[in-house]
């Protein structure tokens, strides 16, 4: 017993004076995990604004006559050249990809869209004296860049000092839409107020090509963002618009010489802009979590996935898309009216048919390659209404009687859908969608390209050959049509997804225009002035490809 007392006391003591001595050890945290190393890899998206300007662009040119064959006549008038200064603000927006492949290397790829008024007006006049006496002959030149892009490679440096600070080289393909609105007149001094005059005109999508640099900082106290000051040199090629005539050459009488013109001219300009982009990567890996300081366990098969729902209703995608107009044809109707004493143009040539339409005359739309933007709200898990947006610029062309690529018009066309989304193929969600579509038209200009209509036998103008006819003027009026959706979204993860989508959108809207003639051989006849109406069904196939993001996640639920 005695014994058993002792030992007891003992292990007290003992025990007594270990917790006294741990009591007195200094307590240890485990350090704080390392800060993430900055790393410009991974995809970016971002806007910008800016401006454009070019000086020293050269215009280049020539005035004269062509003979009643169409041929060149002696003398071929003059040439000119005059300086051209295009400028303007542009602003748009940009998405890119890089990867970094070490502490002071990064390449990459980047795509942007620009809109611009940047706008360049000349003028030039040269003297001649040739047969027909003295002449002034003038030029004035306005040229428009509407919009513009670019697809380039990025080659950037950064310090290992300095990650997060990176300068650039970028280079690559360029295109945008380029207008060129010419006016030529033959002033004859000898005859005081009379003059021949012409008209040319350019409106097409230009490629080309594009060189620059720039730097790019991301804050540290905001590593997903950047902000970044640039330059490009864009080049687009040179444009060239012919011109028409307006009226017959005075004093040579039936049968003599058109006047006639050229004009050529480079768009070539300068960008200086500034932007911000904000940086994500989908593909990274997630750190495993240590919430309530559990830490993962090493041993063993890993646990089977979790199913977490954490679903919220709001959704963005961002998309390529073509634009393929169908195969149908529009009718072109003759408003009846016309010359006050010969009448409708088109009943003179035997075109118009009773009823006012044109024979042989069609219409159609050209294809485009545009960007999308698509914002979803989910009433439910399966239940959305989307809002679909994009801007595309179009030409209009005339085929048949009246074959000619006569207007282009820019479009904004909303589509409002509701759509059912399945959500029980884990990773693939299929849709399908119905909805309304409005189309607006506007800054439609017609491309005065022209064409020669015939005179039917037995008209009062018969024996003169025919007339030389363009469109003067285009106005589009809008269109509402049904819009049906097929789509599909491939998530990579539960915010990431890769979406192809299919449309069909009702879109049927009308020309209303001007056609203008003159009869070459008859020029005491005048300007005729045709009002036309063009039924125009575009009723497009759009199909587009791009990235979905589910801001809550999406429903990556196990197969049914």
């Amino acid at each position: 017993m005695k014994n058993f007392v002792r030992s007891t006391l003992a292990a007290l003591m003992v025990g007594s004076a270990g917790a006294a001595f741990a009591a007195d050890l200094p307590v240890y945290k485990a350090p704080p995990p390392a800060p993430p190393v900055f790393t410009w890899t991974g995809l970016y998206g971002g806007v910008n604004i800016g401006y454009a300007f070019g000086d020293s662009t050269r215009e280049t040119g020539g005035l004269g006559y062509l003979s009643a064959a169409g041929l060149a006549a002696a003398p071929f008038g003059s040439a000119w050249s005059v300086d051209q200064n295009l400028h303007g603000v542009a602003g748009g927006g940009q998405l890119g990809y890089n990867y970094q492949f070490n502490p002071w290397l990064v390449l990459g790829v980047e795509a942007d869209i620009q809109a611009t008024d940047a706008v360049s007006h000349s003028n030039t006049a040269v003297g001649i004296v040739d047969g027909a006496g003295p002449h002034i002959l003038t030029m004035n030149s306005t040229k428009n860049v509407d919009w513009f892009g670019t697809v380039r490679g990025r080659v950037g440096l950064t310090l290992p000092s300095m990650p997060n600070l990176m300068a650039y080289g970028t280079g690559g393909f360029a295109y945008g839409q380029v207008i060129n609105n010419v006016g030529f007149a033959d002033n004859f001094l000898a005859t005081a107020g009379i003059s021949a005059i012409g008209h040319g005109y350019y409106d097409n999508t230009k490629v080309g090509w594009t060189a620059g640099g720039g730097v790019e900082w991301s804050p540290s106290a905001f590593p997903s963002w950047s902000l970044k000051a640039e330059y490009l040199y864009v080049d687009l090629g040179t444009t060239t618009a012919n011109s028409v005539p307006l009226n017959a050459l005075p004093g040579f009488g039936t049968g003599g010489p058109l006047f006639a013109a050229a004009h050529s001219s480079p768009t070539r300009f300068h960008t200086v802009r500034a932007g911000v982009n904000w940086h994500f990567d989908p593909f990274a890996a997630i750190a495993p979590s240590t919430a309530g300081g559990a830490l993962p366990s090493i041993k063993g098969p890993p646990p089977p996935a979790v199913f977490v729902d954490s679903y919220q209703p709001f959704q963005v995608r961002l998309k390529i898309a073509g634009v393929m107009p169908l195969a149908g044809h529009g009718t072109v109707f003759d408003s009846g009216a016309g010359h006050p004493l010969l009448g409708s143009i088109g009943r003179q040539t035997d075109l118009t048919t009773l009823n006012g339409v044109i024979a042989g005359a069609s219409t159609n739309t050209s294809k485009s390659i545009i960007p999308m933007l698509d914002a979803a709200y989910y009433l439910t898990k399966n239940w959305a209404i989307e809002a679909i947006c994009c801007v595309t610029p179009h030409h209009i062309q005339g085929t048949g009687t009246i074959s000619s690529d006569f207007a282009r018009a820019w479009l904004f066309p909303p589509s409002v859908m509701a759509q059912y989304h399945f959500t029980n193929f884990g990773a693939v969600q299929p849709y399908l969608g119905v909805g309304v579509n409005f189309t607006t038209f506007w800054n439609t200009r017609v491309n005065n390209d022209t064409w020669s209509i015939p005179f039917t036998p037995g008209a009062p103008l018969a024996g003169t050959g025919g007339v030389l006819s363009t469109f003067q003027y285009a106005t589009v009026t809008p269109s509402w049509g049904p819009v049906g959706q097929v789509g599909v979204d491939y998530m990579l993860n539960e915010h990431w997804g890769i979406n192809v989508d299919f449309k069909y959108v009702g879109l049927h809207p009308t020309v209303h225009s001007t056609v203008v003639a003159f009869s070459p051989a008859v020029p005491a006849v005048g300007a005729i002035f045709i009002p036309v109406k063009v039924s125009l069904p575009i009723n497009p196939i759009v199909v587009s490809a791009g990235l979905t993001y589910r801001f809550g996640g999406s429903l990556l639920s196990p197969l049914f």
